[in-house]
């Protein structure tokens, strides 16, 4: 075994281990490197990134998808964190074990926070060798005060964790002969942690460091994306029977939720990118949407039927409507956000924002604020006739603080900025300083997901911009980690016959829905990550601009284009599935495309519009670049930079550059409708540009 220190104040250390077979041959082989830890606490936070937090030592319901509290004699208001059978290290059991692949994780890495030694401890290791991915196994013995940590080659695991629970691995140990050599990488950090902030600290900072990933492919510019999935959508998503956009092909899908939902999926959501960049027949569509929402899905509390067919609309439901009105938080919260994002962006377009639209939604924000004075919660699923909680708990509700903040602009009332910040605070002290945030997906119970973690940020960042108090930064600080830990950080090598090798993805970037979902997908649900370019704008933080680069830039490789589908589908669609783990078998790994998803085409579509193609600081000379494209100074100085712009697609290029200063950066709020701060410049496919800014 070598030893290499990489930084000794810090404690990192990195490590090669390599064993060579000098017998003949040895079958049913495993190798590991085993770390074994005594005076243990259940206290210590285990986590592995995408599927592990706090060891998932969680309630359990064990049922069939989609898992639901169908019973109403279950329902709590304090619910607590609730997951489906996932691997965990049991919350009231003394034994735990996990058996995972490096598949199963966003970054291949195993941490854990010791709060009373005031210290963290986390190892990352390679992909896997020539033997397949590595394992990663975690056992915990409470009685005995025990953990142990492995990296194991090949992975040999009993079980697979599955949808749904688990099924037989199919693992097997390798067969050597002689002069075989088997090689484990990986890099050890140990620290002192005043905080389990401090230990995400530590991971945020080092997540890209061991494994590869590049971002200097080009597969089509945002505009072209745009072009596309705009087709797909007045083509194949319009319904001008019900006057609304359907969340698939009109008449392929009797279900409701596969025709029109709220939020969470994009039912209200999707207009705005047709209204920040559609043409005429794209926005006249998307005010009628907008009008059948308002005049036709308000419940009596002032939420509104987040489930329908476009002709009947009721509460929530998966394949029916729930049988008690229960109605989904996050849904409404959506909807609540992004309905005042579109207000906005109508009324920098000098169109009117109706009277009867104004009114509706304040019914909603009034809903919200009187389900936070009675409460102090505003639950993750409420009944839509009473506006009571019927299921409380986790951070389902997790973009509403931001809802709230905007409707105390919009409607000029600072009793919802007060709900805001006091909701902000709770979802601050009960999940983030814990590690992680819950119940953003509506059919995962409560289990950790990304969808909130990312909601909530938008939600700080929102505060920050309605009243400029620091404090809120420093939250989204605290969060971001958990953010980016759902975020794939590497290129995982996908096997060779699977549709992802075939279209040469990378993995980096795709994000990890919950821990119950077990793969990636190819965007934030359902989000376009404005909000770390604004949050970046704010502080310079240079881990959140890099992740919204890693996501950003990713997501147009997975859009199907008739000069290259992928998988089946049609020009514009996108699935969900970027399959790293075989929890849909070892022959899932890389493929599955099922058909193109209604919330990864909307998520898309709203990543495309709302961030430049590239962003500027003149003064600093920063340039990121977001879009399929690529650029660098050829001269600077105080007053201009002169900028070439290549373009190594083979599509026409329209780009939005966002220029500013950081001065402005830290006073301005950013918007693309600010014509000061955007240029729009063409780069043909295959050519360059030069402009001076």
């Amino acid at each position: 075994m070598d030893s290499t220190i990489v930084n000794k104040q810090q404690g990192i250390i990195d490590y090669v281990v390599e064993c060579t077979l000098l017998s003949e041959a040895a079958n049913q082989v495993s190798l590991g490197v085993n770390f074994k830890f005594k005076d243990w606490s259940a206290e210590n936070f285990v986590l592995v990134p995408s599927i592990v937090y706090n060891g998932n030592r969680f309630d359990k319901k064990v049922m069939n998808y989609p898992p639901y509290w169908y019973d109403k004699n279950e329902w709590r208001l304090d619910m607590p964190t609730t997951t489906t059978l996932v691997p965990s290290l049991e919350k009231y059991e003394n034994y735990g074990k996990i058996e995972l692949t490096t598949g199963n994780a966003a970054t291949p890495l195993m941490a854990f926070y010791a709060p009373e030694k005031q210290e963290s401890w986390m190892v990352q290791c390679r992909q896997g060798n020539r033997l397949g991915d590595f394992g990663l196994f975690i056992e915990e013995n409470k009685a005995k005060k025990q953990a142990e940590f492995s990296i194991m080659s090949p992975c040999v695991r009993e079980k697979r964790a599955t949808g749904t629970g688990f099924a037989a691995s199919d693992d097997c140990a390798a067969n050597l002969k002689k002069g075989n050599v088997v090689r484990l990488e990986f890099r050890v950090y140990k620290q002192k942690a005043h905080s389990l902030q401090d230990m995400y600290a530590c991971f945020l900072q080092n997540r890209k460091t061991i494994n590869p990933s590049v971002d200097d492919y080009a597969v089509m510019p945002f505009s072209e994306v745009w072009r596309v999935m705009d087709n797909l959508f007045q083509q194949d998503r319009w319904d001008e029977t019900i006057g609304m956009y359907s969340l698939t092909k009109p008449g392929s899908n009797s279900g409701w939720n596969q025709i029109w939902q709220l939020g969470w999926v994009g039912g209200g959501q999707a207009t705005l990118p047709i209204l920040l960049q559609g043409d005429e027949t794209g926005r006249k569509r998307a005010m009628r949407n907008l009008d059948v929402i308002f005049a036709k899905t308000q419940a009596p509390s002032g939420l509104y039927y987040a489930y329908g067919n476009g002709k009947e609309f009721k509460s929530f439901g998966f394949g029916e409507a729930f049988k008690n009105n229960e109605t989904f938080v996050r849904s409404q919260g959506d909807f609540l956000y992004m309905a005042q994002k579109q207000f906005s962006l109508l009324q920098e377009l000098q169109k009117n924002v109706p009277a009867t639209w104004l009114g509706s939604l304040r019914k909603q924000a009034d809903a919200f604020y009187r389900l936070w004075n009675k409460y102090r919660q505003v639950g993750q699923f409420v009944d839509v006739e009473t506006g009571e909680i019927c299921i409380g708990g986790s951070t389902a509700g997790a973009i509403v603080p931001a809802g709230l903040a905007l409707a105390s602009q919009t409607f000029g009332d600072k009793k919802y900025l007060h709900a805001a910040e006091g909701l902000a605070e709770k979802f601050y002290t009960d999940y983030v300083l814990k590690g992680y945030t819950t119940g953003g997906p509506g059919e995962i119970l409560s289990t950790p997901d990304s969808e909130s973690a990312f909601g909530l940020f938008e939600s700080y960042v929102t505060l920050y911009e309605v009243t400029g108090k620091k404090k809120w930064l420093e939250y989204a600080k605290n969060l971001l980690p958990i953010c980016a830990s759902w975020v794939v950080s590497y290129d995982f090598r996908f096997p060779e016959h699977s549709i992802m090798h075939q279209i040469g993805a990378h993995s980096t970037g795709s994000v990890w829905a919950s821990v119950a979902n077990k793969h990636s997908a190819p965007a934030i649900c359902t989000w376009s990550g404005e909000s770390l370019l604004k949050y970046y704008r704010a502080t310079g933080d240079k881990y959140a601009i890099e992740l919204l680069k890693d996501i950003s830039h990713g997501v147009p490789q997975y859009v199907s284009h008739k000069d290259r589908k992928v998988g089946n589908m049609e020009p514009g669609g996108a699935c969900e599935r970027v399959n790293l783990s075989d929890w849909e078998g070892k022959n899932g790994v890389g493929g599955n495309l099922f058909a193109s998803c209604a919330w990864v085409e909307v998520a898309t579509m709203l990543t495309v519009t709302q961030l430049p193609g590239i962003y500027i600081q003149k003064d600093k000379g920063i340039i990121e670049v977001f879009d399929h494209l690529n650029a660098r100074i050829l001269k600077r100085d105080s007053n201009r930079i002169e900028l070439q712009i290549s373009n190594p697609t083979r599509y026409d290029a329209e780009v939005k550059i966002y220029v500013e200063t950081s001065g402005e950066a830290r006073k301005k709020l950013y918007s693309l409708s600010n014509k000061t701060n955007i240029r729009n410049v063409r780069v043909k496919g295959n050519d360059s540009v030069t402009i001076i800014l």
